[in-house]
């Protein structure tokens, strides 16, 4: 999720302004079932949303997410944690290229990142993103923290709009910086 003006989240970390509709819920669901194997975090990422998926609300107000959330295997990545306890959450201490690289080799699906705007941009300066999928909320923050801090071409492959205003961008980064 970014606005407008290319924010994850607030200066702050807010990310209240989020669109997220029945429309976008369904979308999720499909994303979760189909395409992810692996879901990477950085420590704030994983611990909002470990907090909230593994509560009693998420599970009464959007039980199918909550379930595939929880099921699903996960790495946070994080210098200060001593330990994870979210549900198939492995803890790993460093980024490294190789470790990633087998990562991706060794997986049946998709390996994704949700948030973690820090974590894109270590994956990124490293070359381990493959594509982008970028889902932007109609609203201009004026003030956040950029996904992007430094140049970065990708290639368009495919969009989708949504109802609410979202606009889902597909892109393929190019690799090639400057």
């Amino acid at each position: 999720m970014i606005s407008v003006d290319g924010f994850f989240c607030g200066p702050n970390g807010e990310i209240d302004w989020h669109n997220v509709d029945g429309e976008f819920n369904e979308f999720a669901i499909k994303q979760l079932t189909d395409e992810v194997g692996l879901l990477l975090f950085g420590r704030t990422t994983y611990e909002l949303m470990a907090g909230y998926w593994s509560s009693q609300g998420a599970v009464k107000d959007d039980p199918i997410v909550a379930r595939l959330m929880n099921n699903a295997e996960k790495i946070v990545f994080s210098k200060s944690m001593n330990k994870a306890e979210w549900n198939n959450t492995r803890l790993v201490k460093d980024i490294g290229t190789e470790y990633i690289r087998k990562l991706k080799s060794e997986t049946g699906k998709d390996i994704f990142i949700f948030g973690s705007g820090t974590i894109v941009q270590e994956f990124a300066s490293l070359g381990l993103i493959d594509d982008y999928r970028l889902m932007v909320n109609p609203v201009a923050l004026g003030i956040g923290k950029p996904l992007f801090k430094e140049k970065t071409k990708l290639k368009l492959l495919t969009s989708r709009e949504f109802k609410n205003g979202n606009v889902l961008l597909f892109y393929q980064a190019k690799g090639n910086k400057g």
